[in-house]
């Protein structure tokens, strides 16, 4: 039986800084194997940004390995910048780095928000994407944010909701997103980083997350940009004409290989969001791991996310007339 254990740690064979408009420079890096198999990783949040660990799916040996975060987030810049930042401008940063590094075609990873952005720039240049590896897929919307930030998820962890949801005044409470994103921009900095505060660890209390806060007062630029950077894009809801954006688009993706790993007990992004996706796909392998939640690290849904990434080196090898 093959081990699907994390890759030992590396480090960036390259890394810069690219710029995308006259506002924005995002962060690339690039790790394992210059010349194999292209794979870019997208991050969730959105406003997440990538860390080391999210490099070591990936054999380092097969396959290039593409990482980036995304506008306003982690080490691009400028940090929390709002303008010309949405997922349209994402799939178009997309496009900017597989020019730049000059890549034909590649496979996406994504997992959360970035399964919404990978599968959002699959639908725009559906001919660029060899095929797709998801995880707890988020087709946010309207449903999807209700969910988490107004009812869905309070029934499962009503004591963590009651704080997100008491820091609001009663009269504000039926519109939970609209009353923080109110917050978020206020000129009481005070009052912003409370209500981040609020917000970030509520969302990271209710998931698996391995991010820590080093103490109850501080707010850490990771809860300022997940915070202001998914409120800005769930209260402009999305960005997007139409409350089904993807699903209403899946005809254009609906022959890429994808396979898709999702918690059962994933309170973040719902099972039924991946049940209803793989249901109007033709070449497309949907795993429910059971007893696992929302985050791609634990072990029993890394050794799935794993063995997919393993199981393309096999096909691939089979593709080139080998076996």
């Amino acid at each position: 039986m093959k081990n699907y254990d994390f890759y030992p740690p590396i480090e960036p064979f390259k890394s810069y800084m690219l710029p995308v408009s006259d506002i924005h420079s995002i962060y690339v890096e690039e790790c394992g194997n210059p010349n194999g198999e292209p794979i870019i990783f997208l991050h969730g949040g959105p406003g997440a940004g990538c860390g080391k660990k999210a490099r070591r799916f990936f054999d380092p040996e097969y396959y290039h390995i593409i990482l980036f975060d995304q506008r306003g987030c982690g080490r691009s810049i400028p940090f929390l910048e709002l303008k010309e930042n949405n997922i349209f401008y994402s799939v178009e940063d997309m496009e900017k780095i597989r020019l730049h590094i000059g890549i034909d075609k590649w496979t996406i990873f994504a997992g959360s928000y970035g399964s919404t952005l990978g599968l959002t720039y699959a639908i725009h240049y559906p001919e660029k994407v060899k095929r797709m590896v998801l995880q707890g897929i988020f087709l946010a919307n309207e449903d999807d944010v209700k969910w988490y930030f107004q009812k869905g998820i309070s029934e499962i962890y009503p004591a963590e909701f009651k704080i997100f949801k008491d820091f609001i005044p009663k009269d504000e409470q039926d519109n939970l997103l609209e009353a923080y994103h109110k917050r978020f921009f206020s000129d009481d900095i005070k009052l912003r980083n409370e209500a981040i505060k609020i917000w970030s660890r509520f969302e990271l209390r209710t998931m698996e997350s391995e991010f820590t806060w080093l103490s109850e007062d501080e707010v850490q630029d990771y809860e300022i940009s997940l915070a202001l950077i998914e409120a800005h894009y769930f209260y402009n809801k999305m960005f997007w004409d139409d409350n089904d954006y993807i699903l209403n688009r899946v005809e254009k993706i609906k022959n890429i290989p994808i396979q898709i790993a999702h918690g059962r007990f994933d309170l973040n992004t719902r099972v039924i969001s991946a049940y209803k996706l793989s249901e109007k796909l033709n070449n497309c392998e949907l795993i429910i791991v059971e007893g696992v939640g929302h985050s791609p690290f634990t072990k029993k849904m890394s050794e799935v996310l794993i063995k997919f990434l393993e199981d393309i080196k096999e096909l691939n090898y089979k593709d080139e007339g080998n076996g």
